[in-house]
């Protein structure tokens, strides 16, 4: 059986320890001489890598579309409301740029596409699928065109963030926009295949 410690004898033990231990290092001390502490030279950091936050860096960006095909210049505007053309790109934040889209009634698309391609809607009703061909919907809301090649050009996998990035655009079937007084910067276009 173990025999109990008495509070005196738990008390002695440790105070026995530090009294050893101060002897030790008081003759270790007096027989070395002391020593001026060299700097230890560390490796500099790595650079932090930037991130965007919400909004940061936002510009008014102008397009016009008049005479180009529809497909290109929507993924080129897509791109433009993403902010991918920035260095500061930051995939969960918002960093893209308002864009205004102008005479978007003029844009263009190739070979018969006006009378093929055709646009669908459903009523929730049964019997009630709509459809318009692009020729329609060009005469009666041209701005409808764009917006919809650009939406589906946007990822859908991020559904927050391409509702946000879907509300910076604005089209205008005409050459007149209300947005004068945010000024926004007429955008060079990149050739798209159109000479």
């Amino acid at each position: 059986m173990a025999t109990k410690k008495t509070d005196k004898e738990k008390a002695e033990k440790p105070a026995k320890k530090a009294a050893a231990k101060e002897v030790e290092t008081a003759g270790e001390k007096k027989a070395q001489p002391k020593k001026a502490k060299a700097k230890v030279e560390r490796r500099p950091l790595l650079p932090k890598t930037p991130f965007a936050k919400h909004g940061e860096n936002n510009e008014w960006l102008l397009v016009d579309v008049a005479g180009l095909p529809v497909g290109r210049v929507s993924s080129y505007i897509a791109q433009l409301l993403m902010g991918k053309h920035k260095p500061l790109y930051t995939r969960h934040a918002d960093t893209g740029d308002s864009v205004v889209v102008i005479n978007a009634k003029q844009a263009k698309f190739t070979g018969k596409k006006w009378e093929q391609k055709v646009y669908q809607h459903h009523t929730n009703y049964p019997g009630g699928l709509k459809t318009h061909s692009a020729a329609d919907v060009r005469d009666t809301y041209p701005e409808r065109i764009i917006q919809k090649a650009v939406y589906r050009m946007l990822p859908k996998y991020k559904g927050h963030m391409t509702r946000r990035w879907y509300s910076k655009l604005f089209v205008y079937g005409e050459n007149e926009h209300p947005h004068k007084a945010q000024q926004p910067k007429p955008v060079k276009l990149p050739n798209l295949g159109v000479n």
